[in-house]
C-alpha cells in the first residue's frame, strides 16, 4: 500500500506500455488497483478536519501525502532555509548557560539537522563544543586539546569532562567572592 502512496495509482499496462482496460483486469491487477482507494481512507481516517478540509477532494493517496508533506516539511526551499536558520556554524554557549543547558540546545539543533538530512560526525560536534565555549574556558579547552584524543572521545564523554571542569570553575570563582 505504501508504494501507491509515494509513486501513485497502479494503472495495469500490456507488454508494450499501454493501459489494459478494467474488463480485462485480472485478479491480482484489480487488488492493486484498489489498493489506493484502501491507502487513500488510511490517509483520510488519520486527519484532523481542518486538514481533511484541504485535501477531501484528492482521488490518489499520492496527491493527499504530497500536499501533506509540502504543507508540514515544507519544500526544498522551506528545508534549505530552516538549515540556514539552525544556525550550526554560529552555536555559541551564553554567558551564564550551564553546560548541561548548552548540551541540551546543542542537541536539539543536530537532531532537527539529522531530520533535515545534514549529519556531522562525533569529531565535528567536539570541536564545535569546543569552539562555542565562552573566553573563560579557553585554558581548559587547551588542556583537553593537549592530553585527551578528542578522535577517540565520545561526545557523552566530553559532556562529562566539561561538567567536571564546569564545577571547578564555580568553586574557583566561589572563593574569590
Amino acid at each position: 500500500m505504501w508504494k501507491v502512496v509515494e509513486q501513485g495509482d497502479y494503472i495495469p499496462h500490456d507488454n508494450v506500455g499501454r493501459g489494459i482496460p478494467k474488463g480485462r483486469w485480472n485478479e491480482n491487477q484489480k487488488q492493486r488497483f484498489i489498493l489506493n482507494s484502501k491507502a487513500r481512507n488510511a490517509l483520510m481516517c488519520a486527519l484532523t478536519k481542518e486538514e481533511y478540509t484541504k485535501v477531501h477532494s484528492f482521488r490518489s493517496a499520492k496527491q493527499i501525502w504530497d500536499t501533506l508533506a509540502i504543507t508540514y516539511e515544507g519544500s526544498i526551499e522551506v528545508k534549505c532555509n530552516k538549515l540556514s536558520l539552525l544556525v550550526y556554524e554560529l552555536f555559541e554557549m551564553e554567558e551564564n548557560e550551564s553546560i548541561q543547558a548548552m548540551f541540551g540546545r546543542f542537541q536539539t539543533i543536530v537532531n532537527e539537522l539529522s531530520f533535515l538530512g545534514r549529519t556531522y560526525d562525533n569529531f565535528d560536534h567536539i570541536e564545535k563544543l569546543l569552539r562555542s565555549l565562552p573566553r573563560k574556558w579557553r585554558p581548559q579547552v587547551m588542556a583537553l586539546r593537549a592530553f585527551k584524543d578528542l578522535e577517540k572521545l565520545s561526545l557523552e564523554e566530553l559532556v562529562g569532562l566539561l561538567k567536571v571542569l564546569e564545577m571547578e570553575l564555580q568553586q574557583d570563582e566561589a572563593k574569590r567572592k
